[in-house]
């Protein structure tokens, strides 16, 4: 673990014949800001919490090839495995079985054998199976979870993170859609009423008349979006967070904005250990080191 770069993930790979998906190269950054809070994370509460529990929503294959470079390399779903201080039990969410099906091999690969579950499923519909999947609470054996949420688009159902906000103590990592896809098809989204992608994700199904009563135009837009998701966590009892405390993580070499990533606690701690994460793995940051 020591050889690891300091982003906390394998790079230049060799293919290993399973399924291996593109990404391009500024999801590097999310998957380095990833593994820096989840090691955090583990650090802080291991000898806290007897049993942690890691959820991995749209959890992709472990491994994936950056366009354009045709570097291999490792993302959030197997890197998450080469932290220093681990996880009592693994769950990973995706509805593509290709990717399910590369996970577990990849995973069966590993020297030692984690306690895991894959669900091939919609993250929406695998609610009922991630409740089931997760080790009981008690007072004798605590149970503390970090979710990260990895969409491809806003067609995220505020549902999944409400249940199991509600249901567990859980910290989320969100990536949120604020300019790709919002921002895009935003016109769309706004002129056609039958449309609940948005009220879905905001959890707020009247989001159109406040954008309407507040006069607000398209420069606002991606404020508007945290707000209303701020806004819907702290409904759920998670500590407010501010634009300026989410990462916005744009177009590789460009200032082009393309998603915020968003995290909420509903410990005072934990927001600083992520403002620490965010920090260290900040590219500009990194350039003046």
């Amino acid at each position: 673990m020591s050889d690891l770069p300091s982003e906390g993930f394998l790079r230049g790979l060799r293919p290993d014949g399973l399924y291996t998906p593109p990404i391009k190269q500024h999801s590097l950054e999310k998957i380095s800001l990833h593994n820096q809070y989840a090691g955090l994370f583990n650090r802080a509460v291991k000898n806290k919490w007897p049993q942690r529990a890691y959820l991995g929503l749209y959890s992709g294959a472990g491994r994936a090839q950056v366009d354009p470079t045709g570097e291999v390399v490792e993302t959030t779903a197997m890197s998450v495995f080469r932290l220093p201080d681990l996880f009592t039990h693994y769950l990973f969410v995706d509805n593509d079985l290709r990717c399910i099906e590369a996970l577990r091999s990849r995973i069966a690969t590993l020297p030692w054998s984690p306690e895991v579950t894959l669900i091939p499923k919609s993250v929406e519909d695998a609610i009922p199976d991630i409740k089931k999947a997760l080790p009981p609470y008690s007072p004798e054996k605590g149970l503390l979870s970090l979710c990260f949420i990895d969409p491809f688009s806003a067609d995220l159902d505020f549902r999944v993170i409400r249940e199991l906000g509600q249901t567990f103590k859980m910290d989320f990592l969100i990536l949120l859609m604020s300019a790709v896809d919002i921002r895009q098809n935003f016109q769309r989204y706004l002129e056609d009423e039958s449309d609940t992608r948005i009220a879905r994700l905001l959890d707020d199904p009247a989001w159109r008349d406040e954008w309407a009563s507040k006069g607000m135009r398209n420069k606002d837009l991606v404020f508007f979006i945290l707000g209303k998701f701020d806004e819907a966590m702290t409904r759920l009892g998670y500590q407010a967070s501010t634009p300026d405390e989410s990462r916005p993580v744009r177009v590789h070499g460009k200032g082009v904005l393309l998603y915020h990533l968003v995290f909420y606690s509903k410990h005072p701690i934990a927001k600083k250990l992520f403002q620490a994460a965010k920090v260290v793995t900040d590219p500009q940051t990194r350039l003046k080191l």
